[in-house]
């Protein structure tokens, strides 16, 4: 079989270059792999002046990029791209060059359409049997710790808020006051680490993915297109497309997607999950928690 490197016209090879490469990047670099890594097209609609200006790099910068991912110079990327979109892969048909979106739509309309657009290329991007064996786990796992740090930490406790629904022995970290191995040092293999980890990761993420994968503890690790070195250490990996129009990316996707996966472990859990369901209904009325009248 033709590796890669030599056969440019495979698609994703693109991606595989930047992936292989990118631990060894000075930080002028990452920030060309991270621009392109989600938004290829970006290389097509783009000189390399105006794709470095977007990354906030240098011209400079991207020779040295395009030589390292073993391309002879720009265009010879930009011939890549060009054969990835051909084969109507999505992102590759994405730019996240604006064109006034904004001035002809509103800026709220351009707002949803772009959480709408990160779903639809998170939909494409994500493998169906991957998020079902995720599911599958959820119910069987003996234990169930959701891992996040950040922003992240949002996203594992919601996962945690829906499985727990579903089935006992499930708990969010980390937690205030807690040490993480007070909590994970007796996780095996017949347990799983739900982690997410979202762009602008802690650094406690990967070192903590690379510990439990060092004790066989399978891991589900929700992420977004711009994770390279901590999906080594996952069992499962499902990338979001999580970029917005403004400050702040989109999680649109990255709550649908955990839904998905919670509700599909609810019913794959058959009767046993629906019980508990109805009992914890039953008890939460018992104890008068909700407000009925509203």
């Amino acid at each position: 079989m033709t590796n890669d490197k030599t056969n440019p016209l495979q698609p994703r090879a693109f991606e595989r270059r930047i992936k292989a490469a990118y631990e060894s990047m000075p930080g002028s670099e990452r920030v060309l792999a991270d621009r392109v890594l989600e938004y290829p097209g970006d290389v097509i609609v783009c000189s390399a002046t105006e794709l470095a200006d977007l990354a906030g790099s240098s011209k400079a910068a991207v020779t040295r990029f395009v030589k390292r991912l073993g391309y002879n110079d720009f265009r010879d990327m930009q011939k890549e791209i060009r054969h990835a979109q051909s084969t109507g892969d999505p992102i590759f048909l994405t730019s996240g060059r604006k064109k006034d979106e904004a001035e002809k739509t509103g800026l709220l309309a351009a707002h949803f359409e772009q959480d709408i657009d990160c779903m639809r290329q998170t939909l494409a991007n994500i493998d169906e049997e991957t998020a079902l064996a995720v599911a599958e786990k959820i119910v069987s796992a003996k234990r169930i710790v959701c891992l996040g740090f950040r922003n992240s930490h949002f996203f594992a406790a919601y996962a945690r808020r829906l499985m727990i629904n579903t089935r006992p022995q499930v708990t969010v970290l980390p937690s205030a006051g807690q040490m993480l191995m007070e909590d994970m040092s007796d996780l095996g293999e017949d347990d799983l680490v739900f982690a997410v980890g979202l762009r602008r990761r802690a650094r406690a993420l990967g070192e903590t993915m690379a510990l439990l994968q060092r004790q066989n503890v399978p891991i589900a690790y929700i992420t977004d297109r711009r994770a390279v070195s901590t999906t080594k250490y996952a069992t499962w990996t499902l990338a979001c497309h999580v970029r917005g129009t403004s400050l702040f990316d989109s999680y649109a996707s990255v709550i649908s997607l955990i839904n998905f996966i919670c509700t599909q472990a609810n019913e794959i859990g058959g009767k046993p999950a629906r019980q508990r369901l109805v009992r914890i209904e039953e008890m939460m009325d018992l104890l008068g928690e909700l407000d009925s009248s509203n």
